[in-house]
């Protein structure tokens, strides 16, 4: 029995409101239409459902009976309705995960954008130095400078990030050159080789994995760092014009099982139109 919903709605009305006239009222139509609804569903059930007295519409036994399974399949639709409103309006969150420095100079000013556009997703940063396990489903997205290995991920290049290595302007004026101190960076992939080669011979004071430190320790005046050009807002901080600069790529990464989630995939086309070159 292939049942129209509307038909069903149209006895319920009627069921209530006892006249046609009443009834298309409320539905907003000719009160024909509503007694053509009623007899096309009494035809199709093979069930008489009301006794028509003058003007008014009285329900049958099985009139009222089956009333009442009426209005639960009428709660159930409204029901059905309201869950996909509900997931229509939820709020997905998606997980990035950044080194601090990207984190701080690069996503945090994008934010009202972001938020402007897509209110209904919720983003988590996680502004770590420790390398977030996409495989672990520690991050949605990961941002890193060191491009991944395993075959599974996909990454994409965003951009150069550009480093240069600073000191504070005071250490700069009482410390000759020949006593300079220099603060390192324990950092993996192509960062790690270079440092090892542009500090060869160097006298090492301080090391950290993080350039948030790093920038402390430069402005404690404990030597002479390398910082992402972009995280060096500092006024008394100095290039040295005499050490090479260093540039390195940003990666986008995602695990490629989660790449085909609208949400995810949102927040990376966002990520890629604010930061690729």
């Amino acid at each position: 029995m292939d049942l129209d919903w509307n038909d069903v709605h149209y006895f319920i009305l009627l069921m209530e409101k006892e006249t046609l006239t009443a009834a298309a009222n409320a539905l907003n139509v000719e009160h024909g239409t509503v007694s053509r609804r009623i007899e096309r569903l009494e035809k199709q059930l093979g069930l008489h459902l009301f006794d028509r007295i003058n003007k008014r519409y009285l329900p049958t036994d099985d009139g009222r009976e089956l009333y009442q399974e009426a209005k639960k399949l009428q709660l159930n639709i409204k029901q059905f309705a309201q869950t996909a409103q509900d997931k229509r309006e939820s709020v997905g969150e998606v997980a990035v995960s950044a080194p601090p420095f990207v984190a701080n100079s690069l996503l945090a000013p994008t934010l009202a954008l972001f938020y402007q556009r897509f209110s209904y997703i919720r983003l988590i940063i996680q502004s770590d130095s420790v390398i977030s396990n996409l495989h672990a489903r520690q991050a949605d997205i990961a941002l890193r400078i060191a491009e991944p290995l395993q075959e599974d991920l996909v990454a994409r290049r965003l951009c150069y990030v550009k480093y240069r290595w600073f000191a504070h302007r005071s250490y700069l004026q009482h410390e000759p050159q020949e006593s300079w101190q220099y603060l390192s960076l324990q950092l993996a992939g192509t960062h790690e080789k270079w440092l090892q080669t542009e500090l060869n011979g160097k006298p090492i004071r301080f090391a950290c994995n993080d350039f948030q430190v790093m920038k402390a320790a430069i402005a404690q005046k404990m030597g002479i760092g390398l910082l992402p050009i972009c995280h060096a807002d500092h006024p008394d901080f100095a290039a040295i014009e005499e050490m090479e600069d260093f540039t390195a790529p940003l990666y986008l990464v995602m695990h490629e099982d989660v790449r085909a989630s609208k949400k995810v995939r949102t927040v990376a086309d966002f990520l890629i139109e604010m930061l690729a070159d």
